[in-house]
């Protein structure tokens, strides 16, 4: 019997096990030196203190931009309210000077005095109208709408 082809036979198994060993030991030398190089370009980057501080400064200048356009909205906003205000408060006025027409169309006779004293109220409330109307017509710098 021919020892040579047994024992190549018998040691196959063995000599295969090796080479699947180096194979993984290559693989995990190879994963490792790939871990490393990652590390290494994060750790780079990490300190580059340039690095996104252009955009921490675009960021800055529209945070600042926004403030201000939402400030210039409020006060904006107020004056329209405070203008809706002085509106509903001149209906009010017009509304009772036309229940003072209609009082003075029911009556039929008008004595001086009860006619004076209509014309007093339908004065001071024209008068208070047109200091509404006056104010409600500037702008919210003072100015004078025309």
């Amino acid at each position: 019997m021919d020892v040579a082809p047994l024992s190549i036979a018998v040691g196959q198994p063995n000599i295969q096990k090796g080479d699947d060993i180096v194979a993984k030991e290559t693989l995990t030398n190879v994963e490792k030196e790939n871990d490393k190089q990652m590390t290494e370009t994060v750790h780079n980057s990490a300190i580059d203190p340039n690095v996104g501080q252009n955009l921490d400064v675009v960021a800055s200048v529209q945070k600042d931009k926004n403030d201000a356009a939402n400030k210039q909205l409020q006060r904006e906003l107020k004056w329209a309210k405070d203008k809706q205000q002085m509106l509903n408060v001149k209906e009010v006025k017009l509304l009772q000077m036309r229940e003072i027409a209609e009082q003075g169309k029911q009556l039929t006779s008008l004595d001086q005095k009860e006619l004076n004293r209509l014309n007093d109220r339908l004065g001071k409330l024209s008068a208070q109208v047109s200091a509404i109307d006056c104010e409600s017509s500037r702008t919210k710098d003072g100015r004078k709408l025309e």
